[in-house]
């Protein structure tokens, strides 16, 4: 799973001129005249994705020769295509999104709620997954999305430089003061110019800040969606983000915008050219195959409050006008089951404990301690509010964040004020 992928980008300008949730389901997965059932299942993906998809395919299509199974692969543009299906009543029975969408979709009437499925004669049991994975598809603890796959976050640590420092490695249970006080330590300058970042931090981007953010008090907005002045603002917000603004402008422990933009794409971290990398997965596997990286993964440090992670997910919806809903599950709980997360957990995690066993990835001393990041998972406010993305909010928030990347001198908690109560105002206008 690539995180670049987790957002559909989609473009809400189209509007979706949905009607009520079709009734006309086949219980029998056949059409009404008995022919095999044609199954749609649209995805982003393309090349080594898409192949994974079709061998799980594959395999359904051979216990279940009554069941033909389509992929549809849309690489570029994805969204939009997804949108324009969907006005036109003709989306894929089975379609692939990313997190941050599945409210603006269910909140107009793109996806089926699964919760009957689940609960009924042809269910799944939820404790068979991770909660806070099974979870992320949950609104008003009513199910309309099922994982494929997903990251937490964690920090990689280059064993080399920080054996050559003379530091000791991260342990579970260290702090954000450990956290930056580490990154001073490993940050090194040559002639005045640093040659050597102690961390990576993730920029402006809100998912990479928020377990910094939430552990020290702070927040995004109010648990109800309904609030952000308050939250965004809050003393425990202030204090993260000028601690956050400390490492990068005050003691520079990590590589600016456009520090990073400098080195056009390189992988510091893999470069050797910062100490620590907080981030996803998705590099393991590159970071495996470098022969001169010595490196290992840490839960992320814990704040005044405790230990915070955030969730990238991609999810799977089953479309509210099929006209194969019985089969549609069917095979819904197949593809993001024990058979296709077996397939997929080769390159990604997945949230079905026995598989994530049997794949190593609760013992694997890399993975562990992304999966162990499960239980402190918070959930982003595109899943808590309807509104903040499509009123205004969201974007005030990256406004802020964009201004403060620049690292010129602002006055943090007042620019904090401005940006709350401006967000605050969007978001109730938006509500009214």
């Amino acid at each position: 799973m690539k995180k670049g992928r987790l957002f559909l980008a989609l473009s809400l300008s189209f509007g979706l001129m949905l009607t009520g949730c079709s009734s006309d389901s086949s219980s029998d997965g056949k059409g009404k005249d008995g022919d095999k059932v044609t199954l749609r299942v649209g995805t982003w993906e393309g090349g080594d994705g898409q192949a994974m998809q079709q061998k799980i395919a594959d395999g359904y299509m051979a216990k279940h020769p009554e069941v033909k199974i389509v992929i549809e692969s849309v690489p570029d543009q994805y969204g939009t295509k997804l949108l324009t299906q969907i006005a036109a009543g003709d989306a894929p029975d089975i379609f692939q999104i990313g997190d941050g969408d599945i409210r603006t979709f269910m909140e107009k009437g793109a996806l089926e709620e699964l919760t009957p499925f689940v609960d009924g004669k042809s269910g799944i049991k939820e404790e068979d997954y991770y909660e806070n994975v099974l979870n992320v598809g949950k609104i008003d603890d009513k199910l309309y999305t099922m994982p494929k796959d997903y990251s937490t976050l964690a920090v990689f640590y280059n064993k080399t430089l920080f054996d050559k420092a003379g530091v000791a490695y991260p342990e579970a249970g260290w702090t954000w003061d450990d956290f930056y006080e580490i990154s001073k330590k490993l940050t090194k300058k040559d002639n005045g110019k640093i040659v050597q970042w102690g961390v990576r931090l993730g920029g402006a981007e809100q998912r990479f800040l928020s377990p910094l953010l939430y552990s020290y008090g702070g927040s995004v907005i109010s648990d109800d969606g309904k609030k952000i002045d308050g939250y965004f603002n809050s003393d425990g917000s202030k204090k993260a983000l000028n601690l956050y603004n400390d490492m990068y402008f005050k003691d520079k422990v990590a590589p600016s915008t456009s520090d990073t933009e400098a080195f056009k794409g390189v992988d510091l971290f893999s470069a050797g050219k910062v100490a620590m990398n907080l981030m996803g997965r998705w590099p393991v596997n590159d970071y495996k195959a470098n022969p001169d990286l010595k490196f290992g993964t840490v839960e992320l440090p814990q704040g005044p409050n405790g230990k915070v992670n955030s969730i990238f997910y991609a999810g799977y919806g089953l479309y509210s006008k099929s006209k194969h809903k019985d089969a549609a599950w069917d095979y819904l709980k197949y593809l993001t089951g024990k058979e296709g997360a077996a397939v997929f957990a080769d390159h990604a995690f997945t949230a079905v404990k026995s598989v994530a066993e049997e794949k190593g990835q609760t013992n694997d001393p890399v993975l562990k301690p992304f999966v162990d990041g499960i239980k402190d998972v918070q959930i982003f406010p595109e899943l808590i509010s309807p509104y903040y993305a499509s009123s205004g909010a969201r974007d005030v928030y990256m406004k802020f964040m964009e201004q403060f990347m620049t690292g010129k001198k602002m006055d943090v908690d007042k620019e904090l004020d401005k940006a709350a109560k401006e967000s605050d105002e969007l978001l109730k206008k938006a509500a009214k």
